[in-house]
Order: structure tokens, then sequence, then C-alpha cells
């Protein structure tokens, strides 16, 4: 039988004893998919096995900057393809800028680069929210959520992305009654940023009202 956890919210000593039985891949490439199955001990002490594609593209960094002397924050608007299959009316998605973390990267020298590459702002006063898995049930995907500051004296380039990765990104800076008030009406089709918008809400509400 399962020991109770000792903590909810923390890795606890309750265990169903999952073991990754085999894995097939069946694709490489920018991403990697496999069928993975694991055998894992059910809440009734039965032994199971499961089956579940698996969807991994390495670890990534994703950040909302925040200048707060101004009360505005940066984010990016690019074409996501996956909004075009599935028919969304405007495939530009207006996000928190995010990106991979390359080899060697630790996830704050990542999203100093992101923000040059993608905003064209060096940023400062990393802060992580969170890291925490975006689709567990399918992707292997943990993004670290950093809010950072910015303010206009950063500003090192035109931002935009990189041409030689496809990346057409327009840089946009908002004010953030405007993206808490977008927040609450649910007009933001992006969870990171969502989550980081709304922490920076509880966190610090007089940046808002």
């Amino acid at each position: 039988m399962y020991e109770k956890p000792n903590d909810r919210f923390l890795p606890s000593t309750y265990r169903a004893k999952a073991v990754l039985a085999r894995s097939t891949s069946l694709l490489k490439s920018w991403i990697n998919i496999a069928a993975i199955e694991v055998a894992f001990t059910r809440r009734d002490a039965k032994r199971q096995s499961m089956t579940r594609e698996v969807h991994d593209h390495g670890r990534v960094v994703c950040v909302l900057p925040v200048d707060r002397e101004r009360r505005v924050a940066l984010l990016a608007r690019q074409l996501r393809v996956p909004l075009v299959v599935t028919g969304e009316t405007d495939p530009l998605l207006l996000e928190a800028a995010a990106g991979l973390i390359d080899e060697g990267e630790t996830p704050e020298q990542a999203v100093v680069r992101e923000g040059e590459e993608e905003l064209g702002f060096k940023l400062s006063s990393l802060y992580l929210v969170a890291h925490a898995y975006s689709s567990p049930g399918s992707l292997t995907e943990k993004p670290y959520h950093f809010l950072a500051s910015y303010s206009l004296t950063d500003k090192i380039g035109n931002g935009g992305g990189l041409e030689a990765e496809g990346e057409d990104i327009e840089v946009e800076e908002i004010a953030l009654d405007e993206l808490g008030e977008a927040v609450l009406q649910g007009k933001l089709r992006d969870m990171k940023t969502i989550i980081l918008i709304q922490h920076l809400m509880l966190s610090e509400p007089e940046l808002f009202f």
C-alpha cells in the first residue's frame, strides 16, 4: 500500500513504483516523439502497464520583463503554427518571450539571451516564479517561468528573433493595468503569459490598481 504524502506540495515518500519498460522512437527532429511504456503500481496495489506517446523538445524558459517605474511590460507577438491547425482566426499569439535552453546554458543565461534576441533589451533582476509542467499528459516540457526588470536605457537592439530560425517577432510594450484587465476578462490565449501576469498581480498589486 502507498504511504501517505508528508506534504501535498512537495515530492513525497508516496510511490507508484513506476518503471520505464519500453521506449520506441517515433520521430527525431526539432522535436522528439516516442511511444513510452511504463509499468506502475495502482492505488489498489495491482501492477499495470500504460503506453503513451511523449513529446520532448528540450528544456525551455519564458520571461515577462517589467518596467515598474512606467508600469509596462514587454511581450512578443508571433505566428504559432498550432493556432493555424486549430483554426484560430488570428494565429499571431501575444505571449511572454520564450525559447529553448542551449547546451551548456543555465536557465538564467537563456532568459538574458532570449531577452536580447526576441525583445532587444538587456534584462536584469531575474526572479523565478515557477518551474512547472505545461501539459504533463504528453509533454516533458517543464518551463522555467521568470519575471525580469528592464528600462528604456536597457535597449540594445530591435529584437524580433533570429531570422536564421525563421522567427518574425513583433515586440509590444503594454501597460500593466491593460494586461491585468485582459487576464481578468479571459482575453489572453497563452498559459505561460497568464501565469506570469497573475503572479505579478498577486505579489505586486500596486502596479495594476
